[in-house]
């Protein structure tokens, strides 16, 4: 030990003698000296300096152990608001499911068709061409061109059966055609060809109407049931524009379909006329 550090140490000691002394000296007189008093005050500095010290240390590390504890709490309330989140899109989905298994029963109960429920699991990423795949297939009765139904309207046909999937080909692909009549007029002679419109994606158009047909923007567009694929009176959507075509011989309209084909989650697949109950070709399918 060097000499500056053992004068330190020697200094220290006897303050610390010389307050313990005034501590157990002091409880039986009712004042100190004037020695103790000159010492005390020189100390008082001291230990107030090193009271500071002492104080800010230990609000410096309650600091941070409080700064930890909040980022635990605000995490703990980030997840329990995260599971919160996601129970309520939960709750939310199983409504929306639930009103369109609602739709769907009720839709079954009216129609005149047997009808099979299926779910779309995928869909063609193809830019080429419109359809998706269904949950059905040939063990469940499924046949290639029956018609792909929903509550709202029409969808397509089955293209292609696997033993337990099925390729649907949507209205909106161009390889798909239709025969229509418009439901207002229901004109027997005024029969058009209903396919997809490539130039306006989402919209069908109707094409070979007879130029004497009476078409009104609004007006309701049902299949016509001919060529045995599509069941009549089944409902594809609404004329927006009427016109000649190119050649100005027949009338064409453009049609915004009833059924969100963007959107599909659940169809019904027409398996064939339910027995003991007869299809009205004056009806069309709600």
């Amino acid at each position: 030990m060097d000499q500056s550090a053992r004068k330190f140490f020697i200094f220290l000691s006897l303050i610390i003698l010389l307050l313990s002394a005034i501590h157990f000296t002091g409880d039986y007189r009712s004042r100190y000296t004037f020695a103790e008093d000159l010492l005390l005050a020189g100390l008082s500095p001291v230990q107030g300096f090193f009271s500071q010290v002492g104080w800010r240390t230990y609000r410096f590390f309650e600091v941070i152990m409080d700064h930890n504890r909040l980022i635990e709490e605000k995490k703990m309330l980030q997840k329990e608001l995260a599971a919160r989140d996601n129970l309520h899109y939960q709750l939310v989905e199983l409504q929306k499911e639930n009103y369109r298994l609602r739709e769907m029963l009720d839709f079954k109960e009216r129609v005149s068709y047997e009808l099979l429920p299926a779910q779309v699991i995928a869909r063609d990423p193809s830019q080429w061409f419109e359809t998706i795949t269904i949950n059905k297939g040939y063990a469940d009765g499924v046949e290639k061109d029956m018609a792909i139904v929903t509550s709202e309207g029409l969808v397509g046909n089955v293209a292609k059966v696997s033993r337990h999937s099925s390729q649907v080909l949507l209205l909106t692909d161009s390889r798909r055609a239709v025969s229509a009549l418009i439901q207002r007029t229901r004109e027997p002679g005024a029969v058009g060809i209903v396919e997809g419109f490539p130039e306006e994606k989402g919209y069908l158009r109707m094409v070979n109407i007879p130029p004497e047909a009476n078409l009104q923007p609004g007006d309701t567009v049902i299949s016509a049931g001919l060529g045995g694929v599509f069941p009549k009176g089944l409902i594809i959507g609404h004329l927006l524009e009427t016109g000649p075509d190119q050649y100005g011989l027949l009338q064409q309209a453009t049609i915004r379909p009833v059924v969100d084909f963007n959107r599909l989650e659940e169809v019904f697949i027409v398996i064939e006329l339910m027995p003991g109950r007869q299809s009205d070709n004056e009806d069309e399918m709600p």
